[in-house]
């Protein structure tokens, strides 16, 4: 009995299964790890993880239609139910500017939520209603395309390449915006530039997405009419690829509470106090916080900002939730001046 999903030269529907259901497993393990780290270690949620939650579903839901299309051929030069597969393909492509929007837009939320400069809040608010705007528009014309009858076929259809064209430019722009907005957070803020390439980096991981958005777009300027439901294979494979990776990705800044709270600490002279590790100083004794003219407020567990009359206690509690640090240090420079005033009868009686 042969199997019912092959990798042959007229047969690709193997490919895209493995590579729907594989990093759709992967996407939804990073989204419970999400959950786990808001609900025991260092909660509440806010609206960037709903937004990523909501696009992991849609990113389930998403699969399944590929699932259904695959199953009525998809992926094959000659499928057993075209139309079948086309209209599950259909609802598939919208699902997936759903959820790669609902990515984006969690980043974004994110990157509002460490600031605190109200022309980086502005510019991230901005960012966000683009990104919104850019999601409805894409999908309402992905929606509305050729014939509006039948929208699933794309047979002497120009807009399933060219349209897709401009939806991929808009797409990279904003995600390059995402980026300059990482480095923007960190920039007028005194760390080590350790600490900040770490910042970027987080959110820098997104210029992969943008790869994976050229790439896509590449398949899709080769798309041949006379053999589009086995073009149609390397295109999906790359969507599936983008679509977790965009939802995975906009976990990756917030990863570092999880993987500091499995840290052993084992060759770092750490100790272990419950389920967290408190790290001492080399001469004995736990390290202490100096007063500084630091003046932070607290912004994330992904970024905490400290304040510059926290005792002791309390950094060590916020250490604990193992966040990254970032100062920002200003200076005000007190001036005083004295004039020397002389006595209005004295001077008429000299």
């Amino acid at each position: 009995m042969a199997a019912p999903y092959a990798i042959t030269p007229t047969d690709r529907s193997g490919a895209i299964v493995i590579s729907a259901t594989l990093f759709m497993s992967w996407m939804v393990l990073v989204g419970l790890i999400r959950v786990y780290m808001r609900v025991a270690i260092n909660g509440p949620a806010g609206m960037d993880d709903v937004a990523a939650w909501v696009g992991g579903i849609i990113g389930v839901i998403q699969v399944g239609m590929i699932m259904d299309s695959v199953s009525h051929g998809l992926g094959k030069t000659h499928p057993e139910d075209a139309a079948s597969a086309m209209k599950a393909l259909y609802t598939a492509d919208l699902l997936f500017l759903a959820g790669h929007c609902a990515a984006k837009m969690s980043i974004c939320l994110l990157l509002k939520r460490l600031g605190r400069a109200q022309a980086y809040l502005r510019l991230c608010v901005v960012l966000l209603g683009v990104i919104a705007l850019w999601g409805i528009v894409s999908t309402l014309a992905t929606a509305m395309r050729c014939n509006p009858s039948h929208p699933w076929e794309f047979d002497q259809c120009n807009f399933f390449v060219t349209g897709w064209r401009a939806i991929t430019a808009f797409d990279v722009i904003t995600e390059a915006f995402l980026v300059g907005l990482s480095i923007r957070l960190v920039w007028g803020i005194q760390m080590h530039r350790s600490q900040k390439a770490a910042v970027v980096f987080a959110f820098g991981i997104r210029i992969l997405i943008i790869i994976l958005i050229l790439l896509r777009q590449s398949y899709l300027n080769r798309l041949a009419s006379h053999n589009a439901f086995l073009d149609l294979s390397s295109i999906l494979v790359v969507t599936e690829i983008l679509l977790h990776c965009s939802l995975m990705a906009a976990t990756v800044p917030c990863l570092k509470p999880f993987v500091i709270a499995f840290n052993t600490g084992w060759g770092q002279g750490t100790h272990k106090d419950g389920s967290h590790y408190l790290r001492t100083g080399t001469s004995g004794g736990t390290q202490s916080l100096t007063q500084s003219q630091s003046h932070l407020k607290s912004a994330d567990d992904e970024a905490t900002i400290l304040a510059a009359d926290a005792d002791l206690a309390s950094w060590e509690a916020e250490e604990r939730e193992a966040a990254l640090v970032i100062h920002e240090t200003r200076e005000w420079n007190v001036r005083t001046e004295y004039i020397e005033m002389e006595d209005v009868g004295r001077q008429r009686g000299g």
